[in-house]
């Protein structure tokens, strides 16, 4: 391979990198977008159903009376496809309302009423699931429960919609690479064009082949072509003139 054509495979090579690690950025870019919607989505849901926990409370309800709650979480759950099940427990420990009717009157685990101390929301993580909960508060500013919502963290299956964003994605990462490498092509042939003209025009002035006028550049390196080329044509003459001289000795001889 010429060094031309190195050059080339080199930019070519470097263009092609430059464009992966963009569309990996950019992909990265886009699941931590996916991920912080998410964190607005559960945060969200928590601080709603915390907020109507505490204003059936709030009312003078106790929390055993509160069985418009269950609607309440069951609606949720059919607005938000990720939610597997939400449960309400009191703070005594057992599972008052529920998505799941297997689970109402059951206790709770340990951890559940330990993070009743607490008053940020946890997250708790398993194999495919995810669980976020948050206590709610009675008048007195006492745990009076928490909620637990429990996420599907499994991938959905793709649309689609979806199939053919990718596609079109695809589509265009692709015209953008070889667009990329035409011009970087373009540039590398024009810049080594420019780089190495003064070299071809001094082996050509070595060579006795002569200039066009657009062609020739007078640069440092064309101009020692130039006194190369007289020093030889100058040496040339005198090894003629010897050579004649020699001739005509030979003769008179």
């Amino acid at each position: 391979m010429t060094l031309s054509g190195r050059i080339h495979a080199v930019v070519q090579v470097c263009v092609l990198t430059l464009l992966a690690t963009l569309m990996l950025l950019t992909q990265q870019a886009e699941r931590s977008r996916q991920a912080d919607i998410e964190a607005q989505l559960d945060g969200y849901l928590l601080r709603s159903l915390r907020t109507t926990a505490e204003n059936f409370l709030a009312t003078g309800l106790q929390l055993e009376q509160m069985e418009a709650l269950q609607d309440v979480i069951e609606r949720e759950q059919a607005s938000f496809a990720r939610v597997v099940a939400i449960d309400v427990y009191a703070a005594s420990g057992s599972v008052l309302y529920s998505t799941d009717a297997d689970s109402r009157g059951r206790p709770v685990p340990d951890d559940w009423r330990r993070y009743l101390t607490q008053e940020q929301p946890w997250h708790a993580e398993a194999l495919m699931l995810r669980q976020i909960g948050q206590r709610f508060d009675n008048d007195l500013g006492q745990a009076a429960g928490g909620i637990v919502v429990t996420l599907s963290t499994a991938p959905a299956p793709q649309t689609l919609g979806q199939w053919k964003q990718k596609g079109q994605q695809g589509l265009q990462w692709l015209m953008l690479a070889v667009l990329a490498s035409l011009v970087a092509w373009a540039c590398v042939y024009m810049g080594l064009k420019l780089l190495l003209r003064p070299y071809g025009d001094a082996a050509r002035i070595l060579q006795g082949r002569p200039l066009a006028q657009c062609d020739a550049h007078t640069t440092a390196l064309t101009q020692a072509a130039l006194r190369q080329r007289g020093q030889w044509q100058a040496m040339q003459q005198r090894c003629q003139q010897g050579m004649k001289q020699l001739e005509e000795l030979d003769h008179e001889a």
